[in-house]
């Protein structure tokens, strides 16, 4: 008897552990949240459109409020960067199906040495029942300018030339995401 009650004990304090919390048909955000993110990015100095993908990884520490660790791929025109950030989202509401939300990230991208990042979103969370949601966010985002050195053989001369120019990688754009 003694081991069937204890075995009851292990699987009630198992299943409390990983019940969730659904209130009007939405499962309260908690614990450990993966995101993945798609931006659509056009380049505010007219440099053209560019798209970036990152992923953040970390808590919901209370219902409303996430943060997190993550790492990007920024493709610009001829290169690509990769940012490096702490991030942290606030959800408005929470207990509806569609919330507000803002996003923030913050950290580096590495282009000879580690240059300033910043991100600043603001847009809707689309939630489940299920450990899962959707987001649509109007996004920018500042890259520190910096000096973009590109070589190329001149067949007129007959010889190698550089080309340098300040490049500016601030952009504004759509940005869709999955949490899980």
């Amino acid at each position: 008897m003694k081991k069937i009650l204890v075995s009851l004990l292990f699987a009630a304090m198992a299943y409390s552990a990983n019940a969730q919390v659904v209130v009007n048909g939405v499962r309260e955000p908690s614990g450990y949240q993966g995101h993945l993110e798609y931006s659509n990015l056009f380049y505010v100095n007219g440099l053209g459109t560019g798209m970036d993908i990152s992923t953040t990884h970390g808590f919901y520490y209370t219902p409303n409020m996430f943060v997190g660790l993550g790492i990007g791929l920024h493709v610009a025109p001829g290169d690509a960067y990769v940012p490096i950030y702490a991030a942290a989202k606030y959800i408005f509401n929470y207990r509806t199906k569609i919330s507000p939300t803002v996003q923030m990230k913050m950290g580096s991208f590495f282009n000879e040495g580690a240059k300033p990042y910043a991100d600043l979103s603001f847009g809707f969370r689309f939630a489940s029942d299920r450990d899962f949601a959707f987001s649509i966010q109007a996004c920018g985002s500042f890259y520190a300018p910096f000096d973009y050195t590109e070589s190329y053989w001149d067949n007129s001369i007959s010889s190698y030339n550089t080309l340098t120019e300040r490049r500016n990688l601030s952009s504004v754009g759509l940005r869709l995401g999955i949490e899980w």
